[in-house]
């Protein structure tokens, strides 16, 4: 270095001398900008403006970066200002404190410079490790020109690392047994075709797909190149197995006993005489009790062959002094399930000849309490009425019936239900090992409320009844709103008659509205419906005189609510039918005799029956209706008296002649009256 001190301090006597005599102006020094790759070399220019005239024979700077991600390694001068003058090599010097690094330059030359352009170059090697995409700022400080002379500005730079095209061979290790294969793959900045090759061709081979193909026992890694020389290796080792050992799985019920297989791949040229299996459980659940070696099992006549256990945990070992040869099932171990349900999984590990690892795969058993079912899934009973149920599938007797709502019946041990009081419930079955199931839903209904079904001609109107199956006294019916709606053009006009239970309410607590094809009634009273009768209401419908013959028109009872809501009443809807003529008219005389059908029909209480007297007949004939049973005997006379022309109705209570209750069935309503005679089927529940 004596010489290029020489030259500095020669240098800096003459700017020195010449400072005076030169007019001196700016000068701005600027770093510039540059990219690369991790490991790659770049070279940042530091560009003067003009330095003609200025008489620079000498300058130093720091130039700082972050260290982490670049480093200074050099300062050069090829085809720049300072090697146009002649100046030789710069002396620079390069530290780091952090991850800030700073090289410090310091050039000196006899030869003034000139020109603009280039100064130097600084070399930079990115680090090696930056894979992704940064930067670093390069940040110029502590510039001197001439000891002070010329003035000089900085401007920055930057320098970019771009990310690194890089490969990646994935799985990164892998299992395969003997013959087995196992898919590679090679993501990133991949360019086809990709070469694939293993470490050892003779434990695996991979094809041109990257499919690796087990060979013989042993460990390989596997390295792929794309074809712009990128490569990578998998990180872990593939381990090719001589045989795989499969532990099977299947579902058992509680308290029963499973058989689980042990399956093995081919045994054929590994010289197998020994080996030991051991299984890993859930005691809770799995208890084991031993193994079976049915026929063309390969330890099917292997004499040497012991079982152990512990908790958790049981083994199988074996020796045999010929070769095993073959695949398929080793041995069968048997296991006992536990009392409770749940899920476990049953892991091996397996080793042959002592010193051949098998591949193992695991299974599971799933214990689980048998399927049983609740049926029906939906009933609706009415209040006194009963229901059967009954439970399907697999359920571990005895079982118990409960119900979710006992406040609206309850169920005895063979699943009949009896309908208490209006409400909701589910039934629940439970088997004797705990398997349950709900039905979703069972409706119970405090009594049934009809509109009934009638005949009318056209231009005529009906006086259409609505029922209740049973006397709704004791039911503390306070308040009552009921909807009728129909559809077509065919009923002209709906008003209230002063027929039955409501009627007794005072009229000022009763408010009725009608609106297209809707006829609404919301009344109230202090005291509640009587126990007289079960006609709960009447309305008058009358119908056009172009309705065609033969029309049904659908009475759809929408709403009908007690009290807000309690007692529940069941709905069943009418019909207004028109015909030519009328069985049994809705008012005034009849021009036949006529036995409307009972309703409601089937019952398991009160129905009513309604028949028509015509007034063509002798005076004072006497008019009969009677329950006849299906095989032909009397069992309850309703009328035996005479009756004026006109409409009449009579109720029968299910009872015969002598006050008990009939039994559940078909019965014939007959109505006779001089010689003429009119029959209706009746169906009684029991």
């Amino acid at each position: 270095m004596p010489n290029l001190r020489v030259r500095i301090l020669v240098a800096l006597a003459a700017t020195a001398v010449l400072a005076a005599a030169v007019p001196a102006h700016a000068i701005q020094l600027a770093a510039g900008n540059g990219a690369g790759l991790a490991g790659q070399t770049v070279d940042i220019a530091l560009t003067a403006t003009n330095t003609t005239g200025l008489n620079i024979r000498s300058f130093q700077f720091d130039l700082t970066y972050n260290s982490d991600r670049v480093t200074a390694t050099d300062v050069r001068d090829s085809a720049t200002l300072v090697n146009a003058a002649a100046w030789g090599a710069a002396t620079f010097n390069v530290t780091t404190v952090g991850s800030t690094g700073r090289i410090r330059v310091s050039h000196a030359g006899t030869t003034a410079l000139s020109g603009a352009g280039v100064l130097l170059r600084i070399r930079f090697v990115i680090n090696p490790a930056q894979l992704t995409a940064t930067s670093s700022g390069l940040t110029l400080s502590n510039l001197v020109f001439n000891e002070g002379t010329p003035n000089d500005t900085t401007s920055n730079g930057t320098l970019t690392i771009n990310a690194t095209p890089i490969v990646t061979v994935s799985p990164n290790t892998g299992e395969v047994v003997r013959t087995g294969t196992l898919q590679f793959s090679l993501s990133g900045t991949v360019t086809n075709p990709v070469t694939w090759s293993t470490t050892n061709p003779a434990i695996a081979t991979i094809s041109a797909a990257g499919l690796l193909l087990g060979v013989a026992p042993g460990e390989v890694k596997v390295i792929a190149v794309d074809a712009a020389a990128r490569r990578d290796t998998s990180d872990g080792v593939v381990l090719v197995r001589g045989m795989g050992l499969t532990v099977g799985s299947g579902t058992v019920f509680v308290n029963n006993t499973i058989s689980v297989p042990l399956t093995v791949t081919s045994l054929a040229g590994l010289g197998i005489r020994s080996g030991q299996v051991k299984l890993t459980f859930n005691p809770a659940l799995l208890t084991p009790t031993g193994i079976t070696r049915p026929n063309g099992s390969l330890l099917n006549g292997v004499a040497s062959v012991f079982y152990g256990s512990s908790l958790g945990t049981c083994t199988v070992d074996f020796a045999t002094p010929t070769d095993l040869t073959g695949s398929g099932v080793l041995c069968n171990v048997q296991f006992a399930a536990g009392a409770s349900p749940g899920s476990s999984g049953i892991s091996a590990t397996a080793i042959f000849n002592e010193t051949l690892p098998a591949k193992t795969t695991s299974g599971s058993v799933t214990v689980q309490l048998p399927s049983i079912a609740v049926t029906p899934e939906n009933a609706t009973v009415l209040v006194g009425a009963t229901q059967s149920f009954s439970v399907t599938g697999s359920p571990v007797p005895p079982v118990t019936w409960s119900l979710t709502n006992p406040t609206v019946g309850n169920i005895n041990s063979s699943g009949l239900f009896t309908a208490l009081q209006g409400g909701t419930t589910q039934v629940q079955v439970q088997d004797n090992v705990g398997a349950t199931d709900l039905n979703t839903l069972v409706d119970v209904y405090d009594f049934r409320v009809t509109v009934d079904t009638i005949n009318v001609v056209p231009g005529g109107f009906v006086i259409l009844p609505i029922y209740a199956d049973r006397k709704v006294g004791a039911l503390g019916i306070r308040s009552l709103q009921y909807e009728l709606g129909w559809t077509g053009p065919y009923v002209t006009s709906v008003s209230s008659t002063s027929f039955g239970l409501i009627s007794a309410w005072s009229p000022n607590l009763i408010a009725r509205s009608l609106s297209s094809n809707s006829w609404r009634l919301v009344a109230a009273s202090a005291q509640p419906l009587a126990n007289t009768d079960s006609i709960l209401h009447r309305v008058r419908f009358d119908i056009s005189a172009s309705a065609p013959a033969g029309t049904n028109i659908p009475i759809t009872l929408t709403t009908f609510l007690c009290n807000e809501g309690a007692p529940r009443a069941l709905k069943s809807n009418g019909l207004i039918q028109v015909r030519t003529s009328v069985d049994v008219p809705g008012d005034g005389v009849p021009a036949a005799l006529a036995l409307a059908p009972p309703r409601p029909n089937p019952s398991a209480g009160p129905m009513r029956m309604r028949f028509a007297i015509p007034a063509a007949g002798s005076e004072g004939a006497r008019v009969r209706l009677s329950l006849i049973g299906i095989d032909g005997r009397r069992v309850r006379t309703l009328v035996n008296a005479a009756f004026p022309p006109g409409v009449h109705e009579a109720a029968w209570d299910g009872r015969d002649d002598a006050g008990h209750k009939v039994a559940g069935g078909v019965y014939l309503a007959r109505l006779e009256w001089q010689g003429r005679s009119e029959t209706r089927k009746v169906a009684v529940l029991r």
